[in-house]
């Protein structure tokens, strides 16, 4: 039984490729229509807005000042006039202010708005609401090639396009700035399935940086990346809302052939960020919630792909990842999926993902994976691992809780095949299915300590999680809760936990908890909560 697990397991991830979309070109022949999945239900367990983050590495960004260069007036005009002036103000660049009157103003477009190539604007929608209506018919705004934009205070609805982009597209094939502030965006779709197709509100091709703040996107899909696709660009999302967004694509990248046409990542999807010379290879995201997004393939929230010739970081700062779900063939990752550079995880909570491959909550393939202080609840991986599944680099886990995943196989909380350390650690309840002698919580005892799993249980289906310095205790945690937290959800610890105060006191202890909470009492609790 265990020889043919083994089997089966290898040959899945001898089949895992880089899932992008590769070298253009991708698309012809497409049948129109995507295969659009269910999407899954909202996540109560989980916060409603997004964090500010102030004091971290990445607050949140500011509005921006600079004085306009033209107002455009939308009292008393029509919808062709406002678009007329609208494009009049791209046109002519700088920053334009639009004034509605001090009431909500919606103008439906007929066709996309554009800003040519090498030219420079800021549109600000103005404090009372200015919404863009693509009427189902017509993407919203196309930027040309080495185009800037800065978009700040407008809602973007119904965006319609064949193939990418369908609020905002730039741009092909090189774009210089994009910079997204405190816009929402709903209902933004393509239509085509293609290993090279995607984004069904934002596509941004080989930009020095791509920045999103204080947005929602809602209900958007694409083939890849159902609300944001990023090609070769530095990109940092902030304290942003990803509902219900989908990648209807089918079969994966274009590696895959014929059959490869799409499904990856069903909020954000990231293909290399290292193609500007002069731009630091990076994808950031922080403060944001990615609540019931799907994908058809990979990811079903995050893709994040990095080209192993360059130095290239992602990091993930106080996210949710709340009921995320891949509904294909053998997709790895409910919520993130990275491979190649460094990934850095940090203050994350991870709850109620599924996958019908491996890792539930994250699939990692990276140089280096650090994850610390972060809650893993109840996430599913229909093969191994429910809450973290990984097979190369050297992997760290610090401050950890992870409780109740699930994994088909077996490794319900951890499967790893590479070097590993695991350290003040939770590991509880975590279940399998299928060959519980193969570890039902972990498929192997890694390096570190002052661990706590629990229940028991015989032989190698009992693996503790780290050789040595693994206590069997019960760690008595509460239900997921906000636990006056304004980032992320988190497990407490009840009365006579074992992770309480251990004494002698642990080794390596972070100096906060994943609230930001100091553990400063001498006897700095296990796991990613300060009581």
């Amino acid at each position: 039984m265990r020889s043919a697990a083994k089997i089966l397991i290898l040959a899945s991830l001898l089949a895992l490729r880089p899932a992008c979309g590769g070298g253009g070109g991708g698309g012809a022949g497409v049948p129109a229509g995507p295969s659009m999945p269910t999407l899954p239900g909202l996540v109560a367990t989980a916060p409603t807005v997004p964090a500010s983050l102030p004091g971290t590495t990445f607050p949140a960004l500011a509005l921006n000042g600079a004085a306009a260069n033209q107002t455009v007036n939308t009292v008393g005009q029509t919808d062709a006039q406002v678009q007329a002036a609208l494009q009049n103000a791209l046109n002519a660049g700088g920053k334009t202010v639009v004034n509605t009157g001090g009431a909500p103003r919606t103008v439906i477009l007929t066709s996309q708005l554009t800003l040519g190539a090498s030219a420079g604007a800021i549109l600000d929608g103005g404090p009372d609401g200015l919404t863009l209506d693509g009427n189902l018919n017509t993407r919203l705004i196309h930027l040309g090639d080495l185009a800037s934009l800065t978009v700040q205070r407008v809602r973007f609805v119904n965006g319609r396009h064949p193939q990418n982009g369908a609020a905002i597209n730039g741009g092909e094939p090189r774009l210089t700035f994009l910079t997204v502030i405190n816009c929402t965006f709903d209902n933004c779709q393509t239509t085509q399935a293609g290993p090279d197709f995607g984004g069904g509100a934002i596509r941004a091709w080989n930009t020095e940086h791509t920045q999103i703040s204080g947005c929602t996107f809602n209900l958007c899909a694409a083939s890849n990346g159902g609300a944001v696709n990023s090609l070769g660009s530095r990109l940092t999302i902030l304290n942003s809302k990803f509902t219900q967004n989908a990648a209807f694509g089918t079969g994966g990248g274009a590696e895959k052939g014929p059959t490869g046409q799409g499904g990856i990542g069903g909020a954000v999807y990231v293909d290399n960020v290292s193609n500007h010379a002069t731009a630091t290879p990076q994808l950031a995201i922080a403060g944001c919630i990615f609540n019931a997004n799907v994908a058809n393939d990979h990811a079903g929230a995050v893709f994040g792909y990095t080209n192993p010739a360059e130095p290239s970081t992602s990091i993930f700062e106080a996210c949710t990842f709340a009921g995320n779900v891949v509904v294909g063939g053998q997709g790895h990752s409910g919520g993130i999926y990275s491979q190649a550079g460094t990934l850095t995880v940090r203050n994350c909570t991870f709850n109620l993902n599924s996958v019908p491959g491996n890792g539930g909550g994250i699939f990692c393939i990276n140089t280096t994976s650090t994850i610390q202080n972060s809650t893993f609840y109840g996430n599913t991986a229909g093969v191994l691992g429910g809450g973290i599944a990984t097979t190369q680099g050297n992997v760290t886990l610090l401050h950890l809780t992870v409780a109740q995943n699930h994994g088909g196989q077996f490794a319900g909380g951890l499967f790893s095949t590479t070097t590993t350390t695991v350290s003040n650690s939770i590991f509880s309840s975590n279940t399998c299915t299928s060959n519980p002698p193969a570890g039902i919580q972990v498929n192997n005892s890694f390096a570190g300590g002052g661990n706590r799993q629990w229940p028991t249980a015989a032989g190698n289906a009992g693996k503790p999680v780290s050789s040595s310095g693994t206590t069997f205790a019960d760690p008595v945690l509460i239900a997921l809760a906000a636990n006056t937290s304004i980032t992320t959800f988190t497990m407490a610890l009840g009365g006579g936990s074992s992770a309480l105060n251990p004494n002698p006191a642990l080794s390596g202890a972070l100096a906060n908890d994943q609230r930001g909470n100091l553990r400063n009492d001498g006897f700095p609790d296990v796991g990613a909560f300060e009581n």
